[in-house]
């Protein structure tokens, strides 16, 4: 018998091969019995120094995504982060650079989020959704309700972002009695079934085929692809103008909604030409479709707004807009649905048909109570804004000092700069390209100055915690300005005469 494969080689998401399976040894070989004393004598016995850490992580764990071996010889080994800073278990100190996976945007030690978890668990660790309420459900959806603009007031509470995007997309099928749902290519909505199909980047690959019902649709700012102009408002256009006649192609009465990130994040940092949300919901008004922001990665200030939708001027209200990451600075695990008054009356006489375990969970809710508040205090969203000024100006500082550097994009404390390999502006990788010697090199100098960021074919992500001061952000930039010349002298080619 053979077996389907999905993989991803060199850094890059493949399919297809077969390999044979070896048959299994289904049967305990003895009678299986839990010796309860056993078990906790063994556990007492173990001394957890830096080589036991390792032992277990090797023998009895699974990493995300990569292959376990390489995954794990690659991986930093952390036990304790205070601020913007995590220390692994031989007591090295790095920065942050990248908020984990861009949402521990408060830093690693709230003493508010941290005192709110704890009293919660003592009062009530857990209810349950489809049968109960919490104080703390009412407390934290009011206080979400007095900051939303518009009519998004209701809140449906999942366990994360790709929770939170399936719950958006059935609630808008069931809605409108529509199947379609349409995403664009530089998209990233999560790992689980709908939200892979939702996906159209290359972490779309291994989970195929995905749902038959998403179509996926060109960015306004592609890869390689140029629409034409460099005018934003003509770019605007033509982008409408192509997504109407796929509407028109797929069939307007067939799509329930459009979904996208509203500031495209682990595709390029992509904010929205001027104009381009405001056109967008009035086409999805145009045809009866559904618009769905994607806020994960972008909401709660990230931006320096509370979500990325309100840089659109006039600012326009989404149907629903999908939150996780920074709603609670990733504490513990929770996500968001919010929607607008019509499908909240909607499914008030309809049941949602979805669910899970961890629904509004009483200790997470607790969490993002606090840190939503934490925010308000320390006037958060302005800090960003400040901040938004000293990244640009050291990305501008490496921009005139290093060869490679492309081009770079900030928002609030939202940040990329991109790498050429010559003076024509050629990528240095390739779309899904992997990764490139010079920038492994560079990634790994990066670590050894005590800095840890995404890399990802030629892209260097700079989206740290939103509590970084300023002293902080020069300081990451200033370790990036060292090793960038590893990329500058091993990877920029000659100009050729």
């Amino acid at each position: 018998k053979t077996h389907k494969m999905a993989s991803k080689v060199n850094g890059c998401y493949q399919t297809g091969g077969e390999r044979g399976l070896p048959p299994a040894k289904s049967v305990c070989a003895s009678p299986y019995n839990l010796n309860c004393d056993e078990v906790l004598r063994k556990d007492a016995e173990r001394e957890w120094g830096p080589e036991s850490v390792l032992r277990y992580i090797k023998e009895n764990t699974v990493f995300t995504w990569g292959a376990n071996t390489a995954y794990f010889n690659n991986s930093l080994h952390l036990k304790s982060g205070k601020g913007i800073y995590v220390t692994d278990i031989y007591g090295k100190r790095y920065i942050d650079f990248n908020s984990g996976a861009m949402c521990c945007s408060l830093g690693l030690d709230n003493e508010e989020i941290a005192q709110a978890v704890y009293e919660q668990i003592r009062e009530l660790p857990y209810a349950y959704p489809c049968s109960s309420t919490t104080p703390v459900k009412a407390k934290f959806s009011a206080l979400l309700a007095d900051m939303m603009p518009g009519d998004l007031k209701h809140f449906f509470f999942t366990g994360g972002g790709t929770e939170s995007n399936e719950s958006a997309v059935r609630m808008a099928r069931l809605f409108t009695g529509k199947k379609k749902i349409l995403t664009r290519y530089r998209s990233y909505h999560g790992a689980t079934a709908m939200s892979a199909s939702l996906t159209g980047d290359p972490r779309r690959y291994p989970a195929e085929p995905t749902d038959p019902n998403v179509v996926h649709l060109m960015d306004p700012y592609c890869y390689n692809f140029d629409w034409g102009t460099t005018s934003d408002d003509e770019l605007v256009r033509r982008n409408l103008q192509y997504i109407q006649e796929v509407i028109e192609y797929e069939g307007p009465t067939q799509i329930a909604a459009i979904m996208i990130e509203t500031i495209t994040g682990t595709n390029g940092v992509l904010a929205p030409p001027k104009g381009y949300l405001n056109g967008l919901r009035a086409v999805c008004d145009k045809y009866n479709i559904l618009l769905i922001c994607d806020e994960v990665m972008c909401g709660f200030g990230r931006t320096g707004k509370l979500f990325g939708f309100l840089h659109s001027d006039p600012v326009i209200i989404p149907d629903m807009i999908t939150m996780a990451k920074g709603i609670n600075g990733a504490f513990i695990p929770l996500g968001c649905v919010a929607m607008r008054d019509r499908l909240a009356d909607y499914f008030a006489t309809h049941p949602t048909m979805i669910g899970s375990t961890y629904n509004s969970h009483p200790v997470a809710l607790a969490s993002a109570y606090a840190a939503t508040k934490w925010c308000l205090k320390h006037k958060l969203y302005d800090h960003v804004k400040d901040m938004e000024p000293v990244m640009i100006e050291c990305m501008n500082n490496l921009a005139r000092k290093h060869r490679c550097f492309k081009q770079g994009r900030v928002l609030g404390l939202f940040g990329i700069f991109e790498v050429q390999k010559n003076a024509k502006g050629e990528w240095l990788v390739p779309y899904n390209g992997g990764s490139h010697p010079a920038m492994d090199k560079f990634k790994r100098a990066l670590i050894d100055h005590g800095l840890i960021t995404l890399c990802r074919w030629s892209q260097v992500y700079c989206v740290p915690p939103l509590v970084i001061s300023e002293a902080e952000l020069r300081e990451s930039f200033r370790i990036i300005d060292e090793c960038l010349t590893i990329v500058d002298d091993e990877a920029f080619e000659p100009a050729q005469h």
